[in-house]
Parts: C-alpha cells; sequence; structure tokens
C-alpha cells in the first residue's frame, strides 16, 4: 500500500540530445543507436539521483519518445521491471527562441501522447526537421511570437493543447535569450506565467534579476516567480547532467502540478535537498468498525491531510490513531474542558470492541518500519521491528519510539489559553534538548535557543 499524495522530486528541466545542433558527442541517427542513447541517460539520471527531467531540443521532440521508453524499461538489480512510482519522469518539450525576445521552455504532461507532439509543432507554426536527419535543422526564430502572452493565446487555441503545457521563460544573465533585460519589464509584467529557468545554478543570477524574480522590482509589477536551475546539459558523457538541479513536489507529472508548484514554491519548489522528517506515520489500518467499516489508509511522510465533510470521520480516525500509538491526552484538568480521555474510551468502546477490531499504524524511524498493533478488546499491544516477528509491549515503549502529542482543532483552542499546555505544546515538537529556554509573553510563547533550521514561525500561537 503506497501513498498516492505529492513528494519532492529531483528534477533537471532543459536536458539536450544528440538531436542538438550544438551536442558534443557521437551521432545518433538508426533507432538502435537511438534506443542505446536513451537507455544512457536513464542510467545516467539514476546514477546522479535525478528523479525527473525534461527533454528540451530546440524547435524539435524527435527524441523525447525514445528516454520514454527507456524510462519505462528500466529494471531494478535483479532484473525486474521497475514499479511506476520508481522510474524516471521525462517530460516532453522543446526550448523555443521568440521574438519576445526571449527563450522558453515548452513542457508537457508527462504522459502527453506521442502522436500530438507533430501537433504541438504545427500549433506554433515549427517546421519539424527531417525525423532521419542527425541534428536539427538551424533554429529559426519563431517571429510571429511577440510576447509571452501571445504564445499562450496561440497554444490555447488548439483544445488538444489547452491546460496540457506550460511555459517557463529564461530569467538568467545572459542578454541575448533572457527574458530580463532592459525594455522587457512590460512583457514581463503581463505575462501569465509563474515560473522560469536559468542555465546553471540560481546563485549566479545578479541581484537585480534577483530582485525581479522575488517580485522585488516595482517596474517589474513586484511579479514574483519561481526559478527552475537547469544543467542545460549537451555532452555524450552527461557531464552537466544534474549539476543544476531543483527539487519540485508533486502528486501526478503534469503541466498543472509544476504550475501549482510555482504558486506554493516555499513548500513545493527547492534548489537543495528538502529535509525530510527521519520518523513518520506511513499507515493505518482499522479492521473494522461500527462507524466506519474497515480502514486502510496510506499517509505521506511529507504531508498528509485528511479531508472531509462534517460527520464523514476524520476525528474518529485521526483518534484510532492516536489510541494506538498510546497518546496521551492534554494533560490538564477543568470542569469547564471536556474529559477528551474519557470520550476516546467510548469511542473505543463504542465503535472498535462490539467488532473485535485491531488498529495496527505503520511508522519509519530512520527508514527502519516499525508495526503497532492494537486489540480494542482487551487494549493489548503487540510491536514489529524491521523483520523481527509480532511481540508483545508496553504503552511506554510505544512512547519512547514515536513520542506524539496530537491536538484536534478543539483542543488547540483549549491549549492556547493554558500556559503549562503551549509550554508542553512545543517541548513535544522539538524535544527538551533543542530548547534551553521558554518564556510566556501574554498568550505567546518565545523560545530561546532553537535547533538550526527550526524557523521562528513554528513557534506562533496555535491560534493564529
Amino acid at each position: 500500500m503506497a501513498d498516492k499524495g505529492a513528494h519532492f522530486y529531483r528534477c533537471d528541466l532543459q536536458v539536450h540530445t544528440p538531436r542538438d545542433i550544438n551536442w558534443t558527442g557521437s551521432e545518433r541517427v538508426t533507432d538502435v543507436d537511438r534506443r542505446a542513447y536513451a537507455a544512457s541517460l536513464v542510467q545516467a539520471c539514476r546514477d546522479r539521483g535525478l528523479q525527473g527531467i525534461a527533454i528540451t531540443d530546440h524547435h524539435d521532440m524527435a527524441f523525447v519518445e525514445y528516454v520514454r521508453r527507456a524510462a519505462a524499461e528500466e529494471t531494478d538489480a535483479q532484473g525486474k521491471p521497475l514499479p511506476a512510482e520508481q522510474r524516471l519522469v521525462v517530460f516532453p518539450g522543446m526550448e523555443l527562441t521568440l521574438s519576445v525576445p526571449c527563450q522558453a521552455l515548452l513542457l508537457f504532461d508527462a504522459d502527453f501522447p506521442v502522436d500530438m507532439f507533430s501537433l504541438a509543432m504545427t500549433a506554433l507554426a515549427i517546421t519539424p526537421s527531417l525525423a532521419a536527419a542527425p541534428k536539427t535543422a538551424e533554429t529559426q526564430r519563431l517571429t510571429h511570437v511577440q510576447s509571452l502572452k501571445q504564445l499562450k493565446e496561440e497554444l490555447d487555441k488548439h483544445t488538444y493543447l489547452r491546460d496540457r503545457y506550460i511555459i517557463f521563460p529564461h530569467v538568467g544573465e545572459n542578454g541575448q535569450f533572457s527574458l530580463l533585460r532592459k525594455g522587457q519589464a512590460a512583457k514581463y509584467t503581463e505575462m501569465p506565467w509563474v515560473g522560469g529557468y536559468v542555465d546553471g545554478e540560481i546563485s549566479k543570477l545578479g541581484d537585480g534579476n534577483r530582485n525581479i524574480v522575488e517580485g522585488k522590482a516595482k517596474e517589474w509589477g513586484n511579479k514574483r516567480i519561481a526559478v527552475f536551475q537547469t544543467s542545460d546539459n549537451r555532452f555524450e558523457d552527461h557531464r552537466d547532467l544534474g549539476k543544476a538541479s531543483t527539487w519540485v513536489k508533486w502528486a501526478v507529472p503534469t503541466a498543472e502540478a509544476l504550475r501549482q508548484a510555482c504558486l506554493a514554491q516555499e513548500s513545493r519548489v527547492s534548489q537543495s535537498a528538502p529535509s525530510l522528517p527521519s520518523v513518520s506515520v506511513a499507515s493505518i489500518s482499522v479492521s473494522n468498525s461500527v462507524f466506519l467499516g474497515p480502514i486502510e489508509l496510506a499517509l505521506n511522510p511529507q504531508y498528509s491531510a485528511l479531508i472531509g465533510g462534517r460527520g464523514t470521520g476524520k476525528s474518529t480516525i485521526l483518534e484510532y490513531l492516536r489510541w494506538a500509538l498510546c497518546d496521551q491526552p492534554p494533560g490538564f484538568a477543568d470542569d469547564e474542558i471536556p474529559n477528551y480521555q474519557a470520550r476516546r474510551a467510548r469511542l473505543i468502546e463504542q465503535t472498535l470492541k462490539p467488532v473485535s477490531a485491531t488498529v495496527q499504524v505503520r511508522f519509519d524511524v530512520n527508514g527502519v518500519p516499525h508495526t503497532v498493533r492494537r486489540n480494542s478488546v482487551d487494549g493489548s499491544l503487540q510491536m514489529k521491528i524491521a523483520n523481527d516477528d509480532m511481540r508483545p509491549c508496553t504503552e511506554e515503549e510505544v512512547r519512547s519510539l514515536l513520542p506524539i502529542q496530537a491536538y484536534s482543532q478543539k483542543q488547540l483552542s483549549d491549549v492556547s489559553v493554558r500556559v503549562e499546555e503551549l509550554a508542553r505544546f512545543i517541548r513535544r515538537i522539538v524535544g527538551k534538548r533543542g530548547i534551553r529556554k521558554i518564556k510566556i509573553r501574554g498568550r505567546r510563547p518565545v523560545a530561546r535557543g532553537l535547533p538550526q533550521g527550526v524557523a521562528p514561525r513554528s513557534w506562533r500561537h496555535p491560534m493564529r
């Protein structure tokens, strides 16, 4: 059971092939040679830790299907085909030379049909190079495309393209190809795109261009976009492949997913390897429930959310999870505050015990799988670590491995007005070793000595 949520993928979204007229390496003309090159490219991506690439030859898509086929045929160490979720993601695309003037990457959904490649080129009035030729023809500027806004209008005239592509203009320091140069502010401001790309690392951007893409330049409309580092590799030995890459988060590799990543770049686009949790809940399984019936849910270690209408069981599932992991409810007693422990006991008694249900939770600790199973009849616990057998265990043992402190929205409302619970809330998140001192100013905690990498906004009042 694998989750279907969004995950980070390390991507190089500008990769050229032997068809490129500036290619350095052997020509690949026959079908056998092209398939061999595609297989070597997929292996090079694997060696460099790339999980997604875009094939972006100038005004040409001849090699895309070779690379996609090689990715689909990749096998593991035992020679077995890789599961679909582990294969290299290949975005079809082209590098366009426009009369804006600038260059831009045109990327399509990863599953964009090969029989539509020629239609996409026709939509832009591109004359395809001969498929059997070793190189593309000399790139001709698309003189009819005078703005990036017009580019979208031209593409959207065709229903088979609409919503299946995205454009990233060049926003680097190279004046010949970049959109960010004198006289282009209006075209940058009006463009409907939310991302751009650079050849190489983003650190090479000067202060002026950096201010523009970060939305800090008024004369450029304070328009902020996400920026993707790319290798622009053109070497047969793949020497530049992946040197400049970007981590992008998506659930399904589509152009719309790339657009959504740009819109939420703080959480979905990263120029360096994202920091992921070393401890995470992987799944919850409930054998049966009077209220919900059997439950099988895979959870995403990078982000999970239960979404549903009122009364659909969101809180119930969380209570099952907390019960199986021996979570202790908020440690305060007050006549005005609901007794959460009693509520949970009634929930287990009324919805699980009548059907002799068990709740099983799988979680990972530093890559090691752990399984906890709890019986509703007598509350007994069993645990399995890695490949060991199931064995009885105690609540304290479970809590020591995964010391969670969970709060419902109502509980957060109650916690937020109690100083002692605010302090405990913070200590549970970072661990006692990470905090030297906690002060409470009014109703807001101020933590001193936060561990490296923890942003101050992590400590905002729970109700804000």
